[in-house]
């Protein structure tokens, strides 16, 4: 049985945020969480402690999002507590580097309860844009994720013009 998608919430108290994931960090939740980070971002967040006390595993898809958000000119990022799995992972995409694993005595800043992050609306599209975007990164990353991820990146390049408007718009040429 699948596990559910994760629980995402955040708490902010002056330029630090703490994010914390509880559950399966995966593409379900990718674009909420990167759009969260952003809007972050756009509000003068300087640091954010993402909190993976709970998260059980984390999706190429979630990886993608975090390392791309954390080489940015946004926050800085801080994982706390994260299990051996998710920074195995992390590590093999190349995508450790990009962030701070806090040590074993450090804990995220109080900042008060969490808010529970709502999901966005579904957009299929949106989805598949940020599922690509996520994975060139991981592809430009590190030159081993090339092949892991070029299938991939060819599905959604094409899942991506056949969502788009301009494909929908044209006639079809069956009878």
């Amino acid at each position: 049985m699948p596990l559910p998608p994760a629980k995402i919430t955040i708490a902010v108290a002056g330029p630090n945020a703490v994010i914390k994931v509880a559950g399966r960090a995966a593409v379900e939740r990718a674009r909420d969480f990167k759009s969260a980070v952003e809007n972050l971002s756009g509000s003068g967040i300087r640091d954010v402690y993402l909190d993976l006390s709970e998260c059980l595993l984390m999706d190429s898809m979630f990886s993608g999002v975090v390392a791309n958000l954390a080489s940015g000119d946004g926050p800085r990022f801080t994982l706390v507590d994260a299990n051996a799995r998710v920074l195995d992972l992390l590590d093999n995409l190349g995508a450790l580097r990009s962030v701070r694993v806090a040590s074993s005595e450090d804990r995220a800043p109080s900042v008060g309860d969490g808010k529970e992050l709502a999901a966005l609306p579904t957009d299929k599209r949106a989805m598949a844009e940020c599922c690509l975007e996520a994975h060139r990164f991981l592809m430009d990353l590190k030159t081993e994720n090339r092949a892991k991820f070029e299938t991939l990146e060819k599905y959604l390049e094409a899942e991506i013009r056949s969502l788009s408007p301009a494909h929908a718009a044209r006639p079809s040429s069956a009878p």
